[in-house]
C-alpha cells in the first residue's frame, strides 16, 4: 500500500512537467495565436460541460449580439464588442459550434438517464411544427437564391432562412432542456436584462447627438452603435427597453429591496421609457402603453408601490420632456385616429406606406395561402408582385408569417401564444404554484414573462419579430416555468394519471 502511494505522488509530480512540455511543443507545432485559441477552446468546451447552462446563456448573448455581421462599421460599445468576440465563417461560427457541443451533451445525458420528457413541452412540440411547416414551405416555394440575385432582391436574413429557422429552434431545445433550476432562469433573465439596458442606452445616445439611422430618421434611437444588432430598427429597439422594463419593474416590485436599490430600479426603468419615447416609434408607444397597464392591474395593494409608481411617472415624464426631440414627440403622438390627420406631419407617410403592405401582402398570401412562398421570400416576391418593384419589409409579424407561412404557420402560432399565455395565467392564480414561486424567487418572473409576451404579440403588429431570438427567449422561458409548476396547479392535477 506504502509504495503504491508513493507511485502516486510521484507520478502526480510529474504531471505538471508533462504538461508544460506538452503546451512548448504545441507552441512550436501550432504557433502562438493557434496555441492560445485551442487552449481558449479547450477551457471553454471543460467549463461549458460542467455547466451547460453557461453555454445557453453564451449562446443567447451571440445571437442577440449578432456579432457576425460585418456589412457595416460599428461604434461605440458594440464596436468594442464586434472587435472582442471571434466572427467566424460560413458554418464555423462560435454559437454554431457551440450549439453543437451542447447538442451533443444533450445526446449523452439522454443516453445515460433516458428522460425525454422535456419533449413534452407543448411550446416546444408546437415550435418544432413551426419550424417544419416553414422549412417545408420553403423547400416547395420554387424560389432560388439565383432568381433573387437575378434581380438584385436578397432574402430577409443574411443566411439560409431554413438553416436559421433549424438554429434557432435547436437553440430552443438547448434553453428547455438545459435551464433547470431557479437559479438558471434568473441568471439568463439578468443576462437579457442586462444587454437591453446596455442597447437602450447606446441607442438613446443616438438620438441625442442625431446620429441615429440617415434611412429612418437620424433624429430617432438606433443606429449602428446598439448593442443588440437587430435593434438598429426604432421598432425593435422600443420593444426591448419595454421589455426590460417589465421585467426591471416587476423584479423591484417583488421583494423588499433597500430603499436606494429600489430608485435605482426607478432610474433604470425610466431609462426604458425614454428609450422608447426617443425611438418615435408610435408602435412602441402603444406597447409601453399595453405593458404599463397590464404592470398597473397586476399589482394590487400596497401603497408604498403606488408611490414608486407615481415616482417612475413623475421622473420619466419629466425626463421625456427635457431629453426628447420636438420632432419624435410630434411623431409618436401622431397615431391614427387620436388626432387630426395632417398629410404634413411627422410619420404621415409611415401610415399611407403600411395600409399599401398590408393590400400587397394580401395578393402575396393568396400566391400559396396554406404553407405561404416560404421562409425569408417576401422581398423576392413582394417585388415581382408590387407594381411600384419595392422590396420592403412588411412591418407586421402576422402578415409576414401568413405571407410566409400560410395559414397552416400562422394557426400554429396563434395555438401557440394562446396555450403560454393561458397557462402562465393558471400558474398565477394557482395558490400553491405562488407559493412554490415565492420560495424559489421566481413568482415575480411567472408574470412579467406572461407580461412580455402580451406586449411582444402588441409590437409584432409594427414590426417583424418572430423569427428573432427574442421571442424564442421568451418561449423558452415559459416552457421552463410551465414545466416547472405545471403539475401543481388544479388543471394538472384532474388530467388522471
Amino acid at each position: 500500500m506504502r509504495s503504491s502511494a508513493i507511485a502516486a505522488v510521484e507520478r502526480v509530480r510529474w504531471q505538471p512537467v508533462l504538461a508544460v512540455l506538452a503546451v512548448g511543443i504545441g507552441a512550436l507545432v501550432l504557433g502562438p495565436e493557434m496555441l492560445t485559441a485551442l487552449l481558449v477552446g479547450v477551457t471553454g468546451a471543460m467549463i461549458v460541460a460542467v455547466r451547460p447552462q453557461w453555454g445557453v446563456g453564451l449562446i443567447l448573448f451571440l445571437l442577440m449580439v449578432q456579432y457576425g455581421s460585418r456589412r457595416y462599421d460599428r461604434g461605440g460599445l458594440a464596436g468594442v464588442m464586434a472587435i472582442l468576440v471571434p466572427q467566424g465563417s460560413g458554418l464555423l461560427t462560435p454559437n454554431n459550434l457551440l450549439g453543437l457541443f451542447l447538442a451533443m451533451l444533450l445526446l449523452y445525458q439522454l443516453y445515460l438517464n433516458g428522460d425525454w420528457s422535456f419533449l413534452q413541452s407543448r411550446i416546444l412540440q408546437l415550435m418544432l411544427a413551426i419550424t417544419a411547416v416553414l422549412v417545408f414551405s420553403a423547400f416547395v416555394s420554387g424560389v432560388t437564391l439565383a432568381e433573387q440575385a437575378e434581380v438584385g432582391v436578397m432574402a430577409t436574413s443574411a443566411q439560409d432562412p431554413s438553416r436559421l429557422l433549424i438554429s434557432r429552434a435547436l437553440f430552443l431545445v438547448l434553453f428547455v432542456f438545459f435551464i433547470r433550476t431557479p437559479s438558471d432562469l434568473r441568471t439568463i433573465v439578468f443576462l437579457f436584462v442586462m444587454l437591453a439596458l446596455l442597447t437602450a442606452w447606446s441607442g438613446s445616445g443616438a438620438a441625442v447627438t442625431d446620429t441615429g439611422r440617415a434611412e429612418v430618421s437620424t433624429y430617432r434611437a438606433g443606429g449602428t452603435d446598439v448593442l443588440i444588432e437587430s435593434t438598429q430598427n426604432p421598432n425593435r429597439l422600443a420593444m426591448i427597453a419595454t421589455l426590460g422594463l417589465v421585467f426591471i419593474w416587476e423584479y423591484s416590485q417583488a421583494f423588499n429591496m433597500r430603499r436606494w436599490l429600489r430608485w435605482s430600479a426607478i432610474a433604470l426603468a425610466a431609462l426604458m421609457v425614454i428609450t422608447v419615447f426617443l425611438s418615435a416609434s408610435r408602435g412602441g408607444l402603444i406597447g409601453l402603453v399595453v405593458a404599463s397597464l397590464l404592470l398597473f392591474v397586476r399589482r394590487r395593494g400596497g401603497s408604498s408601490r403606488v408611490i414608486y409608481a407615481i415616482a417612475l411617472v413623475l421622473v420619466a415624464g419629466a425626463l421625456v420632456q427635457q431629453v426628447v426631440p420636438p420632432q419624435a414627440m410630434e411623431r409618436i403622438t401622431n397615431i391614427p385616429g387620436l388626432r387630426t390627420a395632417d398629410a404634413n406631419a411627422a410619420g404621415e407617410g409611415s401610415i399611407e406606406r403600411r395600409e399599401y403592405t398590408y393590400d400587397i401582402g394580401l395578393k402575396i398570401w393568396k400566391q400559396a395561402p396554406i404553407v405561404g412562398v416560404g421562409p425569408g421570400n417576401w422581398p423576392y416576391v413582394r417585388f415581382m408582385t408590387d407594381p411600384l418593384r419595392s422590396a420592403a419589409a412588411a412591418h407586421n409579424s402576422y402578415l409576414a408569417v401568413l405571407a410566409e407561412g400560410g395559414l397552416l404557420t400562422l394557426g400554429l402560432y396563434m395555438l401557440l401564444f394562446y396555450i403560454v399565455i393561458r397557462d402562465l395565467l393558471r400558474l398565477e392564480r394557482s395558490q400553491a404554484v405562488v407559493a412554490r414561486a415565492k420560495q424559489e424567487g421566481l413568482e415575480w418572473l411567472i408574470a412579467s414573462t406572461r407580461i412580455c409576451l402580451i406586449a411582444f404579440m402588441v409590437f409584432s403588429l409594427f414590426a417583424d419579430l418572430w423569427d428573432l431570438v427574442f421571442s424564442y427567449f421568451l418561449l423558452g422561458t415559459s416552457a421552463v416555468l410551465i414545466r416547472r409548476y405545471r403539475p401543481m396547479t388544479p388543471a394538472a392535477a384532474m388530467v388522471p394519471a
